[in-house]
């Protein structure tokens, strides 16, 4: 896997064409978290965190996951490249 440091504003682009089930590091209030994309917005993220996917017993729509800005998004996995914020 490659990884590629780039700016906010590509990070940006790279999450807004990523589908669902997509990894990204989130940062927020100090904590560092991965999640799953479950639906990409104008203003922010729908994420399902992993941990929250590891003790999930339901039906995959069972699940309802938390919106995040795109300021707190760290990096994100696209087509075999990890983005990270510089």
């Amino acid at each position: 896997m490659t990884h590629k440091r780039v700016d906010a504003t590509e990070l940006k682009h790279q999450v807004s064409r990523c589908m669902f089930g997509e990894r990204l590091v989130i940062e927020r209030e100090g904590k560092r978290f991965s999640a799953r994309i479950q639906h990409v917005g104008v203003t922010g993220v729908k994420v399902i965190p992993e941990t929250t996917l590891l003790k999930h017993e339901g039906g995959p729509g069972d699940l309802n996951g938390v919106t995040v800005d795109y300021v707190d998004i760290r990096e994100v996995e696209v087509g075999g490249t990890t983005y990270c914020l510089a």
